[in-house]
């Protein structure tokens, strides 16, 4: 697993801190810069990338490197960091709208995750989910698209009260969103009327009836709060 750390390096000093590292740092050419430790092992992190990794003798490199990772792990897991612009898009079979989706998150400078176009890089539906969202997640923000692709009701019920539901597997999808990125970071867009799961009370859903583009202002403000610092000429282009 690739570990990345984004943010100035004095952040990233003082998020080493509790580890007690003895040595001295240096920059290199690059943009890159360097903990040298006493025991000649070396913690290296591209300021450009965001990228860490490690050098010095087998041994005490592994060992550095052991306690770093659980670190920055750790910290990732609770402090998702948008830097990196990628977001997660869950959605249905709905593909005029997923399109749609896709060119706004472009537009406004942002990388998203489509499954059905990105690939999983040969992983499962569930390995991709995982590690795009999982613990230590590669998107910073996910994204849940609801359009009205299932018609249900309950077994006591009539054809005729069926209503239109978004798929099971977005459901499903959606739940594991929430929880691993939480609700601040997670937008829930819903195109026209879509039954929603009836313990969804209080998760506030961004709706729209023809184009994702009606929901690019409160889409924004979700992305903002979440700390994604957005250009505002973008904005205007993804609005249009």
């Amino acid at each position: 697993m690739t570990l990345k750390f984004h943010g100035p390096l004095d952040a990233l000093k003082a998020k080493l801190q509790p580890l007690g590292l003895e040595g001295a740092w240096e920059q290199q050419s690059n943009g890159v810069h360097k903990l040298k430790c006493r025991d000649r092992s070396g913690l290296l992190w591209s300021e450009t990338k965001g990228t860490v990794w490690f050098d010095g003798p087998p041994e005490a490199k592994s060992a550095l490197e052991d306690r770093v990772s659980a670190l920055l792990a750790d910290s990732e897991a609770t402090e998702r960091t948008p830097h990196d612009g990628k977001v997660f898009v869950v959605h249905g079979r709905d593909h005029e709208a997923r399109d749609q989706l896709e060119l706004v998150l472009r537009r406004l400078g942002l990388e998203p995750f489509v499954l059905q176009i990105t690939g999983g890089g040969g992983d499962t539906l569930i390995e991709a989910l995982e590690r795009m969202i999982g613990k230590s997640a590669e998107s910073s923000f996910g994204i849940v698209l609801l359009t009205p692709d299932d018609m249900g009701y309950l077994k006591e019920e009539k054809t005729e009260d069926a209503k239109p539901r978004a798929r099971q597997n977005v459901i499903m999808e959606m739940g594991m969103l929430m929880a691993s990125l939480t609700r601040r970071r997670c937008a829930i867009l819903q195109k026209g009327f879509v039954e929603l799961p009836s313990n969804m009370g209080g998760v506030i859903t961004l709706p729209f009836n023809a184009h994702v583009r009606e929901v690019v202002p409160k889409l924004v403000q979700r992305l903002q709060d979440a700390g994604f610092r957005l250009d505002p000429a973008s904005i205007g282009i993804a609005q249009g």
